[in-house]
């Protein structure tokens, strides 16, 4: 069974052209479609075809359609990024002593608000700034450092849902970012996506980062999906793990398309092998 991917329109630009070519060149189908198209029940056109309910699809996109593909199409393996495993709350317990964040707190964000004095004096003493971020992978805002002055203002797309639950901790200086793709035990292929604050790509990962992914993977047999992303940081003369994310909403920079490419399609196949069984 060749799977088809299914990647989400207008939002990787043309970083995804070369993505949609290796899915091709290796005899597989490939379509792009906007995420409205999917939301309002639209059947994908593949090949001249409708994708049948029950064909072995990978879907690629944002968060919202991964998830519109797991509540409402039959596909498998459909999308992976299982909400529940990818938020903070979930995995920081189990990596804690190889997290960035080695000291953090996880609070509603009307509370953080409301804690705000104390948060500061905590954990902002020595820059005056704190990290936030929502826990979960559909994230309200984007991670970042704001002082006490712009808590509050930071925050407030967290208070129109009072269960929206925050990670603030240290401010922490990253040199560079790598992400790493993960199936099982093995890490697949990875790349730089950033280095002091920037986007900065680079094809090369350092055997120290892969060997450090590997160390985690091995103390730690929990996993969140099949297959994931995990990005690692250098911090302090030290790698650590900055955050989990899930492989059907989170770019591959440069990875190694050829070699994710087909061990993506393999374990889809084998997914969909599996589900066809029972």
């Amino acid at each position: 069974m060749r799977p088809i991917w299914l990647i989400e329109a207008g939002v990787y630009v043309a970083e995804v052209t070369p993505l949609l070519a290796e899915i091709r060149r290796q005899g597989m189908s490939a379509e792009l479609m906007a995420y409205k198209a999917l939301q309002n029940g639209a059947a994908p056109i593949v090949d001249g075809a409708p994708i049948d309910n029950r064909a072995c699809v990978i879907g690629y996109g944002t968060f919202s359609f991964a998830r519109e593909i797991q509540l409402h199409r039959k596909w498998v393996p459909g999308a992976w990024c299982t909400q529940e495993n990818l938020d903070c709350a979930a995995y920081y317990a189990r990596f804690g002593r190889f997290l960035l964040n080695q000291q953090y707190v996880i609070l509603p964000g009307v509370e953080a608000i409301r804690q705000a004095d104390w948060l500061f004096r905590v954990f902002g003493s020595d820059c005056g700034e704190l990290f936030i971020r929502p826990t979960g992978c559909q994230k309200l805002f984007v991670g970042r450092c704001v002082s006490q002055e712009d808590f509050r203002h930071a925050l407030s797309p967290a208070l129109y849902d009072p269960q929206t639950l925050i990670v603030i901790a240290p401010v922490r200086q990253i040199h560079r970012e790598w992400r790493l793709i993960v199936i099982g035990d093995r890490v697949i292929s990875g790349s730089q996506y950033a280095e002091d604050g920037v986007r900065c790509i680079r094809r090369e990962l350092p055997d120290e980062v892969q060997e450090c992914a590997v160390h985690m993977l091995t103390e730690v047999r929990w996993r969140p999906d099949p297959v994931f992303m995990l990005d690692i940081g250098e911090c302090e003369d030290r790698l650590w793990l900055i955050e989990i994310n899930g492989f059907s909403c989170s770019w591959l920079y440069q990875c190694d398309l050829p070699a994710v490419v087909s061990e993506v399609s393999q374990l889809a196949a084998q997914t969909w092998e599996q589900a066809a069984t029972r």
